[in-house]
């Protein structure tokens, strides 16, 4: 495979997507505006290519001019039929790698493509990158073409992406190899024990991010995997391809054959001139320095017909020809919401209607829409760590357990995650059982009916006394309405934040004004100053507890008579059931590993004193668990779940790759010129 390592983004200048829209019927056929600038500057960055290879071929010219082109010829004309069905077999196994590439990479993004698009969009644009070289733009262009769903901004990152993905697949297993067949080139091999350090030092910091690096988006161990398994099984194939056409009077092993054709192609990608022309060869020729130069460039020529002339005539008719149908996947996926808390009508509706008020959680930026492969919503979840967690149930009462299960781990498998629930309810976690999942309490929720609460009764004494101090210190209550006191709540969180240090996540809001302004907020004054309020999420069945945020003039018991007025509330108002959100289990591990996870988990969280404190308001309780199909997968999960929680991300972010519903931009049809039957 050859790929160009060119950034692309700064050349074009492609910082932000251009917004699109999806087209009507009656839309007039437009065209997105182009940057000539940037794809000048583009072009103009192609000249360092192409120096170097007019660098390589007069570093080559002395050998060159001396070389017997009879002897290159009658090199490529005694290659037996064999030779040539074995290299194209080769050939064939590292280009079904090199289409699983766009596919992992499609998936890691969340772009929405579906995987047979994927594959062929890959393999046709490295197909005609790799021999017109400069493959920063052409493959960008290629995908472009071939998948009118991505914008051009889209298509320049995708390319990046993959061919980033490859160079650091490619040191791996070029490292891999060198130290495998130990070549007689010490300087190379201290260059691969270091790639093989970097490698290992990238997986421990995906698996265990220190606390700075946590909210920054790691690929999973799986992804780096796959990534490195294609890697070499598309190297070693196109190394076996050009083994396969070399002299077999020759006699050389292979092993040393494939090092060689490695750090050959590594020169090429680096140089980035077409094909790998001039790098390629004269590193070659360098590392295999005992086989004369005409049977080794006979073998390339031949090489490079197979591999490359033959490959881009294919992907030229293919790309001539177009994309055909709709590219996107029909599949369970996420679908990350716009980066604000206000959603769109569709969405605010199935929130509203969800069996837990805790679903309000959507307008964070923690978490995407799960859904199934005809779009329907099923439920909260986010790619974190090694796993993709869904929270609580589904967003349907009468959803499927099985089914939701079944689409998050489909989902999980497409971007090489572990699925994992966290704080599912009974019902959930009773079917994740009868499916062999492994279940695990993690958390238990304090609920009440509020037509139920009273103040009267010895379970309420403790209550009754911290209550009293608050209206003594002349706190009044009051809700918030559409105007909110923003400028005072700003302050007051801010002070609460300078109190505690920094706010929780994923499964805890935090404080945002957009993300406020859409819940239940019930506001504490002294006077005329605000000194704290709590926010709760509403559904049509429940209200859940969300913000507690208090400053430090905020006397005791300010809290407690919030969420008692906020009762009061949902009970004139025939709230059915009211939450006061979880605190964690406290039960008794038998299995060491998630004893041990759960103490460190309960340690940062400060448990028993919220504990005691909706206790104060004699709920009921419920056991809510964490479910995965292993118990790898539930420890796993279980540190990201924390990391996340004690971590949350610096700001709300859309997902950029993700595909348009629609063309956004209009593409050549070959059928235009030529009319005829379309499939």
């Amino acid at each position: 495979m050859q790929h160009s390592p060119i950034e692309i983004e700064k050349a074009l200048d492609l910082t932000q997507p251009a917004e699109t829209r999806p087209e009507r019927p009656d839309d007039p056929k437009r065209t997105p505006p182009s940057d000539p600038s940037g794809l000048r500057r583009l072009v103009g960055k192609q000249a360092l290519p192409l120096a170097v290879m007019l660098f390589f071929g007069w570093l080559l010219w002395e050998k060159v001019a001396h070389l017997n082109i009879h002897a290159v010829l009658a090199t490529i004309a005694n290659i037996q039929p064999a030779q040539w069905g074995l290299a194209g077999l080769a050939t064939l196994g590292s280009f079904w790698a090199v289409g699983q590439y766009d596919r992992v990479l499609h998936a890691q993004l969340g772009t929405g493509i579906s995987d047979r698009a994927a594959r062929k969009s890959g393999i046709v644009a490295i197909g005609l990158a790799q021999f017109l070289g400069f493959g920063a733009l052409t493959g960008t262009l290629i995908r472009w073409r071939m998948l009118p769903e991505l914008t051009l901004w889209q298509a320049a990152r995708l390319s990046a992406a993959v061919a980033l993905s490859f160079l650091a697949g490619w040191a791996v297993v070029a490292a891999a190899a060198l130290m495998f067949f130990q070549p007689e080139l010490p300087w190379i091999r201290t260059l691969a024990t270091g790639a093989v350090l970097l490698s290992a030092t990238m997986a421990i910091l995906s698996f265990f991010p220190p606390r700075p690096l946590v909210r920054l988006p790691w690929p999973s161990l799986r992804t780096m995997a796959t990534v490195i398994g294609l890697t070499a099984i598309d190297t070693i194939f196109a190394g076996l391809a050009l083994y396969a056409l070399l002299p077999e009077h020759l006699h050389l092993p292979l092993g040393h054959t494939i090092s060689a054709y490695l750090f050959s192609l590594g020169a090429g990608l680096i140089a980035s001139t077409p094909g790998g022309v001039g790098p390629f060869e004269a590193t070659l020729a360098s590392l295999l320095p005992d086989i004369p130069l005409e049977p080794l460039l006979g073998a390339v020529v031949a090489f490079r017909l197979v591999y490359y002339v033959i490959p881009a005539a294919l992907s030229t008719l293919v790309i001539l020809r177009g994309p055909r149908k709709s590219n996107l996947a029909q599949e369970p996926k996420l679908v990350k919401t716009a980066p604000s808390p206000f959603l769109s009508p569709q969405l605010e509706g199935q929130i509203f209607a969800a069996p837990r008020a805790e679903a309000g959680l959507l307008r964070t930026r923690d978490f995407s829409l799960l859904t199934a492969s005809d779009g329907t919503g099923l439920g909260l979840a986010a790619p974190i760590g090694q796993s993709l967690v869904m929270l609580s149930d589904p967003l349907a009462a009468r959803a499927c357990p099985s089914a939701t299960r079944e689409a998050l781990a489909r989902a999980a498998a497409r971007r090489y995650r572990m699925p994992a629930i966290y704080k599912c309810g009974a019902r959930m976690a009773a079917a994740a059982r009868r499916a062999g999942w492994r279940v695990l309490p993690t958390a238990e929720e304090a609920w009440l009916h509020p037509a139920e609460f009273s103040l009267e009764g010895p379970q309420y004494r403790q209550l009754r006394r911290i209550l009293r101090k608050a209206e003594e210190a002349g706190i009044t209550v009051s809700e918030g309405t559409h105007e909110l006191p923003l400028d005072q709540m700003d302050r007051v969180a801010a002070e609460w934040l300078h109190l505690r240090g920094c706010e929780r996540g994923f499964s805890m809001g935090t404080y945002d004004r957009d993300y406020i302004s859409c819940q239940r907020v019930f506001l504490a004054w002294q006077g005329t100053t605000l000194v704290a309020f709590v926010t709760f999420h509403e559904s049509h069945h429940e209200m859940t507890l969300d913000l507690m945020r208090f400053g430090p003039a905020a006397p005791d018991g300010t809290i407690q008579l919030l969420i008692a007025t906020a009762i009061e509330s949902a009970r004139t108002q025939g709230v059915p059931r009211l939450s006061l959100a979880a605190v964690p289990w406290q039960g008794e591990d038998r299995d060491p590993l998630i004893r041990r996870l759960r103490a460190k988990f309960l340690a940062r969280s400060g448990a028993a004193g919220l504990r005691r404190f909706k206790a104060a308001f004699a709920p009921h309780w419920e056991t809510l668990y964490l479910v995965a199909p292993s118990r790898i997968a539930l420890a796993v999960s279980a540190m990201d779940i924390l990391r996340r929680v004690t971590a949350p991300p610096p700001k709300p972010t859309g997902n950029p790759m993700k595909a348009a519903r629609f063309a956004t931009h209009s593409t050549l049809r070959l059928s235009r010129l030529f009319p005829g039957r379309r499939t």
